[in-house]
């Protein structure tokens, strides 16, 4: 009779020590890594840079049509593309900002928003319609300024 409480207590540790181990292993492989400060900050320094190299097509194309050394169908469909591209870094953000360091959050918010106003100021362009243009490109700059006085300073 005393064996058979020992054996009762025998298995049941051997089943919370089953419990115990398949609960790490799933902590430990399926529970989302989150990125450390110096790989947020890397990679909100990448979107920065990728932004303004963007945007900096989009003004030696907006030149080249004042200038007419491109057709508006060229221009149309370049700003088509930088649209996409810029839309791609927005998503690029949202999908980090699920794992960015906590301190970071107030960038990637107004960094968010400067991207979607840049990609507006593009959608106006492609449209031709330069005064909105100007004003989308300078509301997201405004925000990109504000982003950067945000980051956690080091």
């Amino acid at each position: 009779m005393r064996l058979k409480k020992w054996a009762y207590v025998f298995f049941a540790l051997v089943a919370i020590a089953i419990i115990a181990t398949a609960s790490a292993i799933y902590v430990f492989y399926f529970m989302p890594v989150g990125l450390s400060s110096g790989e947020t900050a890397g990679r909100l320094q990448s979107i920065y840079s990728r932004t303004v190299f963007i945007l900096n097509f989009m003004s030696d194309d907006m030149t080249a049509l004042a200038n007419r050394s491109i057709e508006p169908e060229t221009f149309w469909t370049r700003m088509a593309d930088l649209k996409n591209s810029m839309t791609s870094l927005r998503t690029e953000l949202t999908e980090m900002k699920a794992v960015a360091y906590p301190t970071y959050t107030q960038s990637i918010d107004l960094l968010d928003q400067g991207l979607q106003s840049y990609i507006d100021a593009l959608g106006y362009a492609h449209d031709l319609n330069f005064n909105q243009t100007s004003q989308y490109l300078q509301q997201g700059t405004e925000y990109i300024t504000r982003s950067k006085n945000a980051l956690p300073k080091t």
